[in-house]
């Protein structure tokens, strides 16, 4: 029995932190198959993942073989079989898309050839240039219902509830990617028709023509013809409404694949993929992930869906480990409450060898996401491999620069990643209890992401949502937040629920002149209510739809005189403060920023407006000095809120804990050099006051109060423990080294630690015991005998 509940994923009434490697049995030989699943458990694993692509199956129409029977790779039923022997999970991706580097990305060529009807269209009404289906074209439903049958007749034998692995099942993949990718939507005959009904449905007569200034008699050709190529007049509108219907659109097309599926016996939680990081120059980003996010906004809302993100954030550095932190803040914000954050794929390799990935890369990424709550992680991919039949869309070859070669070699960061797993197998009860402490929010409004299409008329919108998203919140507040080791996490502003002041108190909203009147009057109510609402960097004054709109500005009350571009102003006593954009007020009261020329112009202000306040920092900038950082501090402070944690040294600190005193922290070194600092939390010197050295890109994971094994606990370790073994009365905890003495204190009344040439033991009280180790190698154990 598998439940998801309170940020968990439980099965057979166990918590479990799924860690995960890709490993396609399409890839690799038969005869290496038990070996591989082996060697992806050695590395901590507990979940493997494949794809099963259509294509390779389903080589002509009718013609489907799961078994073997054409070719021994084939057989998935002997692969599943396999992977519940070795006791691992299961995560099955049927498609009917699997992209994976497959030709036609996992749809069968055949289908694409002989049903051209039912390929997605272009607005010039040519076939779409990645040849994507149209989803809800009718012959391609009808397809795929016949391979679902096949497939799913397959997986359902080896599901849990039959005493198999499989324990979630991936609908199709990345859904609107290839739209958004070519800036080309789907306009299949098909998919305007059912634009067509979306409009009658949503719309009166009246309000059709008030919206998009088309006589109501002209609604088909308007959702059949006239969407394609927009005149000026009611451009934004379309643009805006083809976005929120294709939400609708993608969420019908998964919910049919559901239903499909469950009625084929299918019972477990089903799995939804996020796509979104991209490439710039040798570093990736995580800037256009959101538009992903936004595509799937109403996918999100089904029953018993998980999203999960694609991560690939490339050599993770300090210029881009923000958009990782937005990504994990933004996809919680979406996610139904019980779901836990969980990556599908997850950053194992890249399908070419530029950019070179680091271990460090692997290792730091993979810590900052359990920092920030993550329970679910799955490599892609974890083994190299080879394609079978010339269904490879870039060769025969397939290496991936993943931790395991083609021929299972184990590369470098196979290692990091095996200490990481065996690590959370230790810690892995407490860990999958604790949550993420927050100390503030950021609001996430999904349609400041729905940018994936524009055309001559709305690209200078387009331009100016990016540009501001990117520049004055990646690169600008959330990087100055959590470089201050201000944690925060995400708000979806256009959930149905109410922004309530006693579960967010502080909330950052990027804002630009758009902003549709729901959320403009939300934020007006959570003013009301009593929130704190931090706005940057200008206050809206029309729609989405781009028509005037001042709801929020009329209750703010305050005059916009007008905008500076690049300049420099002083914010709160700091001076030669650099901005892009600088919005200009006219108020006196509560200001505390303002334009460094002759006019002096305020810039940023404070107003007790109901029972809240609202911080207006109309500074539009990019974050480039430390001065600026300190802009932030200030703008924090002013809402109540500050770090809890104090260093010496600019370091990453998360934090999870729970109700019972169970805490990690999470320290992360993106820097090329060493790191030297003690630790003050609340107040509180922790680890004894210890000065730690955090090597040069790397991290620790500290316990507090954490059990290990029956009454044996750790009040607080420096050292990361990834083994726990015991032989009768006899108990050994190996430990990685990286400080020059590690300091453990154990609380046990059965087990006692100890000494030896490098272990000194204290006795602190009958039960405690403080250990230190002194030892230049690279892992060390310490040994306890049991009193009993």
């Amino acid at each position: 029995m598998i439940r998801i509940e309170d940020g968990k994923i439980n099965i057979n009434d166990k918590d479990v932190l799924l860690f995960g490697g890709e490993l396609h049995y399409f890839r690799v030989p038969k005869q290496e198959w038990r070996n591989r699943i082996r060697q992806v458990k050695e590395a901590g694993a507990n979940m493997i993942s494949t794809y099963i692509p259509w294509i390779f199956h389903e080589i002509e129409e009718g013609v489907i073989d799961l078994t073997g029977e054409t070719l021994p790779e084939r057989d998935l039923k002997t692969f599943l079989q396999l992977v519940n022997e070795e006791g691992l999970y299961c995560l099955v991706r049927p498609g009917p898309y699997v992209m994976a580097e497959v030709v036609d990305h996992g749809v069968p060529t055949w289908f694409i050839e002989n049903y051209p009807e039912a390929v997605a269209k272009t607005n010039q009404v040519e076939i779409h240039p990645t040849r994507v289906v149209s989803y809800m074209h009718p012959v391609f439903l009808e397809k795929v219902e016949k391979w679902y049958q096949e497939v799913c007749a397959i997986i359902e034998p080896f599901l849990l509830s039959n005493h198999g692995p499989v324990i979630l099942f991936q609908l199709d993949n990345e859904v609107g990617m290839f739209h958004w990718v070519t800036n080309q939507p789907d306009y299949n005959e098909a998919t305007l028709t059912q634009f067509e009904g979306y409009l009658r449905n949503k719309y009166t007569h009246e309000d059709f023509e008030n919206t998009f200034r088309v006589p109501f008699e002209d609604i088909r050709e308007f959702s059949n013809s006239m969407v394609k190529k927009p005149e000026a007049i009611y451009a934004h509108a379309i643009r805006n409404e083809f976005g929120l219907f294709l939400r609708e659109h993608y969420r019908m097309f998964i919910e049919h694949l559901k239903h499909s599926a469950e009625t084929k016996g299918i019972n477990v939680p089903f799995v939804v993929n996020i796509h979104g990081f991209h490439t710039i120059d040798l570093l990736k980003r995580g800037t256009m992930y959101p538009i992903g996010i936004s595509q799937l906004l109403e996918a999100a809302k089904i029953d018993n869906v998980l999203m999960a993100g694609d991560y690939y954030i490339g050599n993770i550095e300090y210029d881009n480990y923000i958009d990782i932190v937005l990504a994990n803040a933004f996809t919680r914000a979406i996610q139904w409450k019980e779901q836990p954050l969980f990556s599908a794929e997850f950053q194992g390799g890249s399908i070419h060898d530029k950019p070179r990935l680091q271990p460090t890369a692997f290792d730091l990424t993979t810590r900052l996401c359990i920092a920030d709550g993550m329970n679910g992680i799955n490599y892609y991919m974890f083994a190299g491999g080879e394609n079978y039949e010339n269904i490879g869309l870039f060769g025969r070859r397939h290496e991936w620069q993943a931790p395991l070669s083609s021929n299972g070699d184990k590369r470098p960061h196979y290692l990091v990643i095996q200490h990481l797993g065996e690590m959370i197998k230790v810690y892995e009860d407490s860990l999958v209890k604790t949550k993420p402490v927050v100390d503030t929010h950021i609001g996430f409004y999904p349609d400041y992401y729905m940018t994936e299409f524009y055309d001559e008329h709305t690209k200078n919108m387009i331009d100016t949502i990016q540009h501001g998203r990117e520049v004055y919140l990646y690169n600008g507040i959330a990087k100055g937040l959590r470089t201050n080791n201000i944690i925060f996490d995400g708000i979806n502003v256009m959930s149905e629920d109410e922004l309530d002041p006693e579960k967010v108190p502080t909330l950052w909203m990027f804002t630009t002149s758009w902003m549709d009147e729901k959320i403009q009057l939300k934020l007006v109510r959570y003013l009301e209510n009593g929130g704190k609402l931090i706005m940057f960097p200008t206050i809206p004054v029309k729609t989405m739809k781009n028509v005037p709109c001042t709801v929020l500005k009329d209750y703010i009350g305050v005059r916009v005189k007008g905008h500076k571009k690049r300049g420099f102003a002083c914010i709160n006593g700091i001076d030669n403060v650099q901005a892009e954009n600088m919005e200009l007020y006219e108020i006196e009261d509560g200001a505390f920023a303002w334009s460094e020329d002759s006019d002096t112009d305020v810039i940023a202000f404070e107003k007790r407006l109901g029972n809240g306040k609202l911080i207006m920092f109309g500074a539009g900038m990019e974050f480039n000095f430390n001065h600026q950082f300190d802009c932030i501090v200030d703008l924090a402070a002013r809402s109540g809120i500050n770090s809890r944690i104090t260093l010496e040294d600019e370091l990453d600190i998360a934090v999870r804990s729970d109700s019972e005193g169970r805490t990690f922290f999470f320290i992360h070194n993106f820097d090329e050099y060493k790191k030297t600092t003690t630790l003050n939390y609340s107040g509180q010197a922790l680890f004894g006051g210890k000065n730690f050295v955090i090597p040069a890109r790397s991290g620790l994971m500290l316990p507090i109060n954490i059990p290990i094994l029956g009454d044996l606990s750790i009040s607080y370790g420096t050292g990361e423990i990834y083994q726990v073994e015991q032989v009768g009365g006899k108990l050994a905890l190996s430990f990685k080294v990286t400080q020059e003495d590690e300091e453990f204190v154990f609380e046990s009344s059965k087990w006692v630690p100890n000494p030896s040439e490098t272990t000194t033991v204290e006795k602190l009280s009958n039960d405690q015991y403080k250990v230190v180790i002194q030892s230049r190698m690279e892992t060390e154990t310490i040994y306890f005998q049991s009193t009993h």
